[in-house]
């Protein structure tokens, strides 16, 4: 039984206040070096993407919900075709494990989202007013079967090709990372380098460092894999990759089957990376290095959690939130006091039933976007499949907005896929 659906909130230890208080005090210092310049305020008002991930041919779509002043509305949803067909899984069979599946340059002015059963990507001019215009000649090859997630290094595109979609049988299909170049034009060039991985490994996440030298991945065989990334685009497997997760994550150091990290993200001040193990409810870190080496640092509970998933960190590096898809909430911890020892301060409990999946921190710092999804059958039908915003009030906590949240529209039956968030420029 659910107490208090609104909010949630989880005393970890007695020392939570003191954390918050700790945290917000260093959140309002520079990074060593820094120097205090006068920086535009970032609005607080725009539109959040999400992929329709429609498997009918050619149904799949671009959908763009306003927000102002942080609040979401379900009015006047605009959609876009992305010239191609999504993927399709209620039975947990991973299908729907992944990140990134729809994300833009950091100027905010293309982008790029999969198609996952018809093996391409969708590329979109993304106009002032938070229109989509398709650049010419998209959808693009993936090279691959199932592009699930999509990383970017400069004008380096990075897709991993699932080779898993719940519309096909591609269980004897190679999965992949491959790169491209972003010319100037938005479109895609011919593949630059495509390593091929074994059938049934099933990639999670395009993970790009914040450097924009190292690609991260994760896969459900359980293992990280992890990639240099030249100047031309080219991707170089790293010296200890593919990686088996440390014994030290298992229950008592005993291995167990079934068990991945997802939900990458890192400092971003640091070369340290956060992940979930869904199936042990676990939160680990690990660093890496220039030669894409990973290391384990340590793997501590996710409390309050059933399946953690999903990870985002915020962008002075003092908070890090985790989507738990099989509680439906939200886990906050504290990085501030010690990067590679989260503490977790809160659990957020959201609104409506359904699996918490894609989420992001809006560029201004102030709210959380989620989409919270119907990926199993266990959602009852009609349920899930909504939008949510959590603003982050002292100390990173979260509250549910009052208006939220608003419903996808899709078709009963469809798994709604990735989010991604542009702030409205001016025009």
């Amino acid at each position: 039984m659910r107490v208090n659906r609104r909010i949630a909130t989880v005393a970890v230890s007695s020392a939570a206040v003191a954390w918050a208080a700790v945290a917000a005090a260093v959140a309002a210092v520079p990074a060593a070096g820094a120097t205090r310049t006068r920086t535009r305020a970032i609005p607080l008002s725009g539109t959040v993407y999400i992929e329709s991930n429609s498997r009918p041919r050619d149904s799949n779509q671009i959908l763009a919900f306003r927000y102002r002043s942080g609040v979401l509305s379900g009015r006047g949803v605009r959609r876009y075709s992305t010239g191609g067909s999504g993927s399709h899984d209620l039975s947990n069979s991973g299908v729907l494990d992944a990140d990134q599946e729809v994300i833009t340059n950091p100027s905010r002015t293309l982008l790029f989202a999969v198609n996952s059963s018809s093996d391409t990507i969708a590329v979109f001019r993304i106009h002032p007013g938070g229109g989509l215009t398709p650049v010419v000649g998209s959808p693009f090859p993936s090279n691959g079967a199932a592009p699930t997630s999509l990383g970017l290094a400069g004008s380096t595109l990075i897709v991993a090709n699932k080779a898993q979609d719940g519309v096909r049988d591609l269980s004897s299909t190679p999965a992949n990372y491959t790169s491209f170049h972003v010319r100037a034009d938005g479109s895609l060039s011919p593949p630059i380098s495509s390593i091929d991985v074994p059938p049934g490994s099933s990639p999670l996440q395009a993970y790009v460092t914040p450097d924009g030298k190292v690609l991260i991945s994760s896969e459900e065989s359980g293992v990280y894999r992890a990639f240099r990334i030249g100047r031309g685009g080219t991707l170089t497997e790293g010296p200890n990759s593919p990686l088996r997760l440390a014994k030290a994550v298992f229950p008592g150091g005993r291995r167990v089957p079934n068990v991945w990290p997802a939900g990458l993200a890192s400092n971003p001040r640091l070369k340290i990376l956060y992940a979930q193990i869904a199936n042990l409810n676990e939160t680990i870190v690990y660093r890496w290095n220039d030669d894409a080496r990973l290391t384990f640092v340590r793997a501590i509970p996710n409390p309050n959690s059933s399946l953690p998933c999903w990870t985002h960190v915020n962008a002075a590096g003092t908070r890090m939130y985790s989507g738990n898809a099989g509680s439906d909430n939200l886990t906050v911890f504290d990085i501030a006091h010690n990067p590679t020892d989260p503490r977790p301060l809160q659990s957020v409990a959201l609104d409506a039933p359904g699996n918490p999946w894609n989420f992001e921190i809006d560029p201004s710092g102030r709210v959380i976007f989620l989409l919270d999804m119907r990926a199993v059958r266990q959602i009852r039908a009609g349920k899930g499949n909504q939008l949510h915003a959590l603003r982050i009030g002292p100390g990173g906590l979260l509250t549910e907005e009052h208006s939220s949240p608003v419903k996808i529209p899709v078709p009963v039956g469809t798994n709604p896929v990735g989010l991604v968030i542009v702030p409205h420029r001016p025009t």
